[in-house]
């Protein structure tokens, strides 16, 4: 038997959480760099359109695959309760908030770099969400996601489809 959630749930989740990461990481480097706001904001935005340029090439292929193929979601399969998809899915959140701020501390730079990181993989993971609540609506469908403690586990996560509730 297995656990799943929806799939738009775990990157609503994934999604605003990096994404908050990223803007408050690069607010909190542009204030605490020495010599001007544009050592932390340039490097932020270069990071995150390079990064975000490729995560949507590299995951949105295998995601529109995978979404595209899913196969019907077996009867057994669990649907998580909301409250634990919010703690599983916001962990890479607080990873990457620790990170950022551990980063703070020891070299500014890179915590505008990670920020930049964590904001391209936000801006990704709402982007993806898009798509998948336009091609659910589009084919009445769900799409859900098997669930995993492992916080970068996505592409082995198994997806399933299901006849969307009335």
């Amino acid at each position: 038997m297995a656990v799943i959630s929806p799939i738009t749930r775990d990157l609503a989740i994934d999604g605003w959480g990096l994404a908050g990461v990223g803007v408050l990481g690069v607010i909190a480097a542009s204030v605490v760099v020495d010599g001007g706001a544009g050592r932390a904001i340039i490097p932020f935005i270069i990071v995150a359109l390079v990064f975000g340029l490729a995560q949507v090439v590299v995951s949105g292929g295998w995601l529109r695959t995978a979404v595209d193929s899913a196969p019907p979601a077996p009867a057994d399969l669990v649907v998580e309760p909301e409250a634990t998809t919010l703690r599983r899915a916001g962990l890479p959140t607080l990873l990457a908030l620790v990170l950022v701020v551990i980063a703070l501390v020891v070299w500014v730079q890179f915590a505008a770099l990670l920020a930049g990181l964590a904001f391209a993989a936000g801006m990704t993971d709402l982007r993806s969400r898009q798509w998948i609540a336009a091609f659910e609506r589009a084919n009445g469908v769900q799409i859900l996601r098997g669930t995993s403690w492992l916080p970068f586990a996505t592409t082995r996560k198994p997806l399933w489809s299901r006849p969307a509730a009335g």
